[in-house]
C-alpha cells in the first residue's frame, strides 16, 4: 500500500498532516457528507460544505472542485468546478485561507517480467512508521451485563453499539481525528502529531481532549434517543481515556484498512480506561503527557499516582473536565 501526505497550512504553528493511501478518496470542505469516505473538515464561512474532493489512484492524485462558491486553486490557479486535476509532488492547493501541500506516494515502475519473488514478498511484509500521537480508547460502560440481558438477542445490542459507534466517529473525522478500530464495545482513534516535538504534539493533544468532551455531550444526547439506544434501565455511558507517546503505526501490504497502532502508549491508553470505577461512569482520564500538553486549553483534576501494568515507575492521571474556552 502506498501512502502520500497532505500538510495543511504547512508553515503556521498549526500546521497538521493527513494520511492517504491508494483507493481513497478525501472530501474537503465546511461540512462534508457523511458516510465512511475520509474528510478534511476546514471551518471558514468561505469554504462550502462540500468545496472539494481528492482521489488518490494508483496511477496519480487528482482533485476536484464541487462547485464550490469561492472556487479552489492549483499552484495559483482557478480549477474549473467538475474537472479532475493531475496532482505532483508539492503542488499546493489553496482554499479560501488554507494551504494544503500536497505529497502523494512516489511511484515506482516495472514490468511483470522484472518482478521477483523478493517484490511480492516485500508487498505483502507489514510497513512500518514512528510517529508520535495521542490516543483515545471509548469503552461502553457495563457492556457485557448488556449482553448477557439480552443473550437470546444478541444482534439487537450489536446493532446498537454499532449505530453509536458510527456517530462517534462521525464526530472524530470533524475533530480531525482517525479511526483505529471499532471492536465490540470499544472504540479506538488517534491523532498524530506534525512532527517529533513537543510543539508539533500540543494541538494534536488539545484536539483529542476536544473530541473526548465533544464524545460525552453526543453519548448524553443519544443515550436520551430510543431510536439509538433502546434499553431501559441501562444507561448508556462511555468511559474515555487518552494517552500521547510514540507509537508505531503498521499496515499490510496491500491492506485497505486503517494503520494499526502498536506500542507502549496503546497499550497505556487501554489499561488508564479501565482505572474509571463503576462510581463515575463516563469519564475521562488522561495520562501525564496529555495533561502536559493541553493544561493551557483544557481544566484536569488530579487523580494521583498510579502503578500500571508494564510501567517502571507510577503514571499520573488526570481527569479532564472541560475547555477554558
Amino acid at each position: 500500500m502506498a501512502y502520500g501526505t497532505i500538510k495543511v497550512n504547512p508553515d503556521s504553528p498549526d500546521a497538521y498532516s493527513v494520511e492517504l493511501t491508494d483507493g481513497e478518496v478525501l472530501q474537503i470542505g465546511r461540512r462534508p457528507a457523511s458516510g465512511g469516505i475520509k474528510k478534511l473538515i476546514l471551518p471558514y464561512p468561505e469554504v462550502s460544505g462540500q468545496h472539494a474532493e481528492i482521489r488518490c489512484a494508483e496511477d496519480g492524485w487528482t482533485i476536484m472542485d464541487k462547485n464550490s462558491t469561492n472556487g479552489t486553486k492549483e499552484n495559483g490557479k482557478q480549477c474549473e468546478p467538475g474537472r479532475e486535476y493531475a496532482l505532483r509532488h508539492g503542488d499546493q492547493i489553496l482554499i479560501a485561507q488554507y494551504e494544503l501541500r500536497i505529497f502523494p506516494p512516489q511511484t515506482e515502475f516495472y514490468s511483470e517480467d522484472e518482478e521477483s519473488d523478493e517484490d511480492v514478498q516485500d508487498r505483502t511484509q507489514y510497513s512500518i512508521k514512528f510517529m508520535n500521537a495521542t490516543i483515545l480508547v471509548g469503552d461502553i460502560k457495563k457492556f457485557t451485563t448488556l449482553m448477557e440481558r439480552y443473550a437470546s438477542e444478541p444482534g439487537i445490542v450489536m446493532s446498537a453499539a454499532q449505530n453509536i459507534f458510527d456517530s462517534l466517529n462521525d464526530e472524530i473525522n470533524k475533530n480531525y481525528g482517525q479511526l483505529e478500530k471499532i471492536a465490540g464495545d470499544a472504540i479506538m482513534a488517534y491523532w498524530a502529531a506534525g512532527d517529533n516535538t513537543q510543539e508539533g504534539a500540543r494541538l494534536p493533544a488539545f484536539q483529542a481532549c476536544h473530541t473526548a468532551l465533544r464524545l460525552r455531550e453526543l453519548i448524553v444526547k443519544l443515550g436520551k434517543d430510543k431510536k439509538y439506544w433502546p434499553f431501559e434501565g441501562h444507561p448508556l455511558n462511555l468511559d474515555i481515556a487518552l494517552a500521547t507517546g510514540p507509537v508505531a503505526a503498521g499496515s499490510l501490504g496491500h491492506s485497505a484498512g486503517n494503520p494499526s497502532v502498536l506500542g507502549d502508549t496503546a497499550n497505556l491508553v487501554f489499561r488508564l480506561e479501565k482505572l474509571i470505577g463503576d462510581d463515575r461512569p463516563g469519564d475521562i482520564v488522561v495520562d501525564g503527557s496529555t495533561f502536559t500538553l493541553s493544561n493551557d486549553r483544557c481544566n484536569f483534576e488530579f487523580l494521583g499516582s498510579f502503578n500500571i501494568k508494564g510501567k517502571t515507575k507510577p503514571v499520573d492521571v488526570y481527569r479532564l473536565i472541560s475547555t477554558k474556552s
